[in-house]
């Protein structure tokens, strides 16, 4: 098999119906037209065919969670693949699902009339069930096609346990990866689809907040102007990181200021709807550091955490963070994305047993849910971190997890602990309900550690983390300050 060859995944053993109408290519995940192995490979089954080629992007209302602020991020990101399309030439059907044209049944009407459906990899949420029902019910193939990640997930061996297991696998396949990467300027099939018609409204998005305001989400979760979706969007944020945060990447990024200070990249949610590829970003990320060549990587130290790609230690610190760290999260998903229903079956034996030992503990703390999200407990750093995240779709790095700790702490059992955690991050998080969302909160509980002492009540041997600590560990008067200034949950 070559690489990329790896990338395709068979969810049925039915034929290709070469009288189907066209190619389909169902964008769940990867909702973006360049660096796109989904929608390179559709293009090339369409050219081999003779078939016209549909992108068809829905939107439901019926989601877990579903928002004004999700849809608003997600609709923002179709609004520029409608443009992208019609610029390149593309026919792009997108669909917004409204009380008047429900989606029952739409996808496999689509697909019924396809020769072949591609779509879209991702080991997470929804979307492995969707896939799986289309797959199931029709008589014509179904792919899907890994776009998440520089090196495929197939590639990449079992469900990892550290990142210091994934590391050695993602540096000893980089370089023949990286020279594969998908097209940055896809070209549409020569066979036209301009006579075909989609059978459904297609939606206008020319006013979105207006569009949101008559569904039926919940519409207590605002959508956050400051962080628009979509391709543009995500450039936009990948250009100001480049010129702000990567010079300051490897010494400040833990540093919890306000998104302003650029200590992060803010790229996450761009990258967990597919607005933005892995592939492009670390492309620019070599070229604002002197450009990508093999010689550039230091295969002396492959498996190390610093100076494989360069010389450059912010590039270092950052491409192991958006590589290893990241992909961390989708090999563990790929294979036991099944165990995230509870801790039973997702955390490690010692895990477990620390947290059963101490199951019982007097809590010196416990909220309720009501409390969590109204960010109303006595520690005013970790209500400054919910009210963050509540008004921007985001906490920074190391108060998210001194934030997942705490919710442990101050809940009457694990297990309502991390279906807390679950909730908030998922109804609030942009970049809520990916791989390392779950994999973030589950390191938490112990998942990707090891046993801390001394034992502590509550936590045992789980790693601990106070605010008390965090205070002396950064000046956090600017963070409180900003965070000051942010609506007041619920209101």
């Amino acid at each position: 098999m070559t690489l990329n060859q790896f990338r395709l995944a068979r969810l049925n053993d039915k034929p290709i119906d070469k009288a189907g109408d066209f190619v389909l290519y169902w964008t769940q995940m990867a909702r973006r037209f360049s660096r796109n192995h989904s929608l390179d490979y559709a293009i090339k089954c369409a050219n081999e065919l003779g078939k016209p080629l549909v992108i068809y992007e829905g939107l439901r209302v019926d989601y877990p969670w579903a928002s004004a602020r999700l849809h608003q991020f997600i609709l923002e990101g179709m609004r520029d693949n409608a443009v992208t399309a019609k610029k390149l030439g593309f026919t792009y059907w997108p669909y917004v699902e409204t009380p008047k044209q429900p989606a029952h049944g739409l996808v496999h009407r689509l697909a019924a009339r396809s020769a072949l459906v591609v779509t879209d990899d991702f080991p997470c949420f929804i979307i492995p069930a969707q896939s799986h029902a289309v797959a199931t019910k029709h008589e014509r193939a179904v792919i899907a096609v890994d776009s998440n990640g520089v090196v495929p997930l197939r590639l990449l061996g079992d469900a990892p346990y550290a990142a210091a297991h994934l590391r050695p696998k993602i540096h000893k396949a980089f370089a023949e990866a990286f020279d594969l990467r998908s097209a940055l300027k896809p070209k549409p099939p020569k066979a036209s689809a301009a006579r075909l018609q989609p059978g459904f409204e297609l939606a206008t998005l020319d006013d979105i907040a207006g569009l949101i305001a008559k569904l039926p989400i919940d519409q207590r979760v605002r959508a956050v102007s400051e962080r628009p979706g979509g391709t543009a969007a995500a450039r936009a944020q990948l250009k100001l990181f480049l010129k702000k945060g990567l010079p300051i990447y490897a010494e400040d990024r833990s540093d919890p200021m306000p998104p302003s200070a650029m200590h992060g990249s803010g790229l996450s949610p761009y990258l967990h709807f597919g607005h933005i590829g892995i592939e492009e970003i670390v492309t620019e990320v070599f070229e604002a550091t002197g450009g990508y060549a093999r010689s550039r990587l230091h295969l002396e130290v492959a498996g190390k955490r610093e100076g494989f790609f360069g010389a450059d230690r912010n590039a270092n610190s950052f491409l192991d963070e958006a590589l290893t760290w990241r992909d961390v999260g989708y090999v563990w998903h790929h294979h036991r994305r099944d165990d995230t229903q509870s801790l039973e079956t997702a955390l490690p034996a010692w895990a477990r047993a620390t947290l059963h030992l101490h199951a019982s503990d007097r809590r010196e703390h416990v909220y309720d849910l009501a409390a969590w999200e109204s960010a109303s407990t006595h520690d005013p750093l970790w209500n400054a971190a919910q009210r963050e995240l509540s008004a921007t779709g985001g906490i920074h790095n190391y108060l998210r997890m001194l934030w997942g700790k705490k919710v442990i702490e101050w809940s009457r059992t694990p297990e309502e602990a991390y279906q807390t955690l679950i909730h908030l991050n998922n109804k609030y998080a942009l970049d809520g309900r990916n791989p390392n969302s779950y994999t973030g909160i589950l390191w938490c509980f112990g998942l990707f550690d090891r046993p801390w002492a001394p034992q502590r009540n509550v936590l045992g041997q789980i790693r601990y983390m106070s605010s008390a600590n965090t205070a002396k560990k950064f000046k956090l008067g600017p963070y409180l300050d900003w965070v000051a200034t942010l609506p007041t949950p619920g209101k």
